[in-house]
């Protein structure tokens, strides 16, 4: 539902609050007059840029975690867990605290307790609460819809909008390099290839299912893309069947190949199915959105708003983009995953995979490392705009 049609069922006293909140100036007693005044505020894109200014960096991770989201409704429970997962130092708050530690002990004097002008830390409840205030959060209107949350979609569309604006103002162009790699279709040519080397070979395997490692290397150098192995100490867990015994983009088709039904295990051996037989044949084209659907569920548990970065990264480059511009805008969302830092997931499980995935093209020019999307890039993005590729 849209934000008029939340509002009609809102009663008085929440329109009241929420016409509060923006400065509404109407007649409180009329519902009507309250809806359109609301409507005529919190539609204006100055008005949502203000209110995203004045958010603190958790709020911020929330709502982007709420724009992303196809989930038509939220238990409490939910979004109580949402916020808590958005709560998590900034790398370069991390290094002002190490910092500010150090030059306490150096001076051996007490940490500065904290002034009554410094900001009070909302708790989860508080900031669902606040959000309601908003007018961003309504409850249901019938059954055990009542409760259960909802965003109104139009909203999230105008969020989405100005908040892609605010980005780019941080994002930096950079000129286009004389040479730059593109992937293309050079995966979906890899998954019939490993396909064909595990119809002929069937690899052996260990008990966790993973090839052995002299299979891996045979078949990596089978890739038109080969990847660098991964050391003997490598963890193995977060990305998928095969993750830390392959080289990434291999895990990723192994264990997609197995969601498919394409693979199989036979006592020691993996094989390949007769749905597979058929796959390593006639895999198309069409094939990429399912990939891409795949990638977005399997490293969602690791990178719970791996929606919005992939969005925003395909989005925003549109044309030559630096790499750097991006780790100062998206790192901030990004929590760490055990030994993966921020900047090792959007490097390494982000931009690596969008290459793979034939999404954007990655150089070097003047100012560095630069990015920009490829047609199919956009093609995606527009899916993602419209709905189209649900995951």
């Amino acid at each position: 539902m849209n934000l008029s049609d939340m509002l009609s069922y809102a009663d008085i006293t929440q329109l009241t609050r929420i016409a509060s909140v923006y400065g509404c100036e109407c007649n409180g007693n009329s519902k009507h007059e309250l809806i359109q005044s609301i409507l005529a505020t919190v539609h204006r894109r100055d008005v949502i840029k203000e209110k995203l200014a004045k958010m603190e960096l958790e709020e911020l991770r929330f709502v982007n975690y709420l724009l992303f989201e196809t989930r038509k409704s939220y238990s409490l429970e939910d979004l109580l867990a949402r916020v808590q997962q958005c709560r998590f130092p900034a790398l370069n708050e991390v290094q002002n605290t190490n910092t500010s530690v150090a030059e306490e002990k150096k001076k051996k004097v007490k940490p500065k307790k904290a002034t009554k002008q410094q900001v009070i830390e909302l708790t989860p409840r508080e900031i669902i609460a606040k959000f309601k205030q908003q007018g961003w959060l309504f409850n249901g209107y019938a059954g055990n819809d009542r409760y259960l949350f909802h965003v109104p979609q139009d909203l999230k569309e105008r969020f989405k909008i100005t908040l892609a604006e605010v980005l780019s103002v941080a994002i930096e162009r950079g000129t286009q390099p004389s040479i730059y790699r593109e992937e293309g279709g050079q995966l979906l040519l890899d998954l019939k290839v490993m396909l064909n080397y595990i119809a002929t070979y069937k690899p052996n395997v260990a008990l966790d299912g993973t090839m052995h490692r002299r299979f891996v290397i045979q078949l990596n150098e089978l890739f038109a893309i080969q990847e660098e192995m991964p050391g003997k100490g490598a963890w193995k867990f977060g990305y998928g069947k095969g993750f830390g015994e392959y080289p990434d983009r291999m895990a990723f088709m192994y264990d997609y190949c197995f969601s498919k039904g394409w693979l199989c295990i036979d006592g020691d051996t993996v094989d390949i199915t007769k749905t597979g037989e058929i796959a390593k044949d006639s895999i198309g084209n069409q094939e990429m959105q399912s990939i891409i659907s795949h990638w977005l569920k399997l490293y969602k548990g690791a990178i719970p708003n791996i929606n919005s970065l992939y969005y925003w990264i395909c989005s925003l480059s549109k044309d030559w983009t630096t790499i750097k511009s991006f780790e100062a805008v998206l790192e901030p969302y990004i929590k760490p995953y055990y030994f993966d830092s921020a900047g090792a997931i959007l490097h390494k499980r982000i931009v690596k995979m969008l290459l793979h995935f034939g999404l954007i093209a990655i150089g070097e020019s003047e100012q560095g490392i630069v990015i920009k999307r490829s047609v199919f890039g956009y093609k995606m993005v527009e899916s993602l705009q419209t709905g189209n590729n649900k995951h």
